[in-house]
């Protein structure tokens, strides 16, 4: 029985490469970018940063993967660690959860030294203001 199991396994696998891998990735390279740039902060404000990056995945003016808008220069922190907190919340925004609406595309934190340009802040949260498109 053990063997069947593992066969189906091992073919469910190979027919579909990479599907649960990506998805894995994606997760904690994202819940990597939220430790850099939300430590300390609440889980909430953990979901906000998420948001904003998912929301740019569904932007038609940004890439459309998570490895894609993470890896726009200048955009997000990269991080090498994360905790359990920032995993869960970046595991709950890759599987649908939202706490911002989708024209929210942009994040600043509130002691930034460069003024804001454009956009209508929708939310402040934690040490970060969350904005439309400017």
């Amino acid at each position: 029985m053990k063997r069947i199991l593992c066969a189906a396994l091992l073919l469910a696998l190979l027919a579909m490469p990479g599907l649960g891998l990506m998805e894995g990735e994606d997760t904690i390279r994202l819940a990597k970018t939220l430790y850099a740039l939300g430590k300390g902060e609440s889980y909430e404000t953990l979901l906000d940063l998420g948001s904003v990056v998912m929301n740019r995945v569904d932007s038609p003016w940004y890439p459309d993967t998570v490895m894609g808008v993470l890896r726009e220069p200048h955009q997000f922190a990269c991080g090498t660690l994360y905790d359990e907190t920032c995993y869960q919340a970046a595991r709950a925004v890759m599987m649908g959860r939202r706490t911002l609406p989708p024209g929210v595309v942009d994040y600043r934190a509130l002691d930034a030294s460069a003024p804001a340009t454009g956009g209508e802040v929708v939310k402040v949260s934690g040490h970060y203001e969350f904005r439309t498109a400017g």
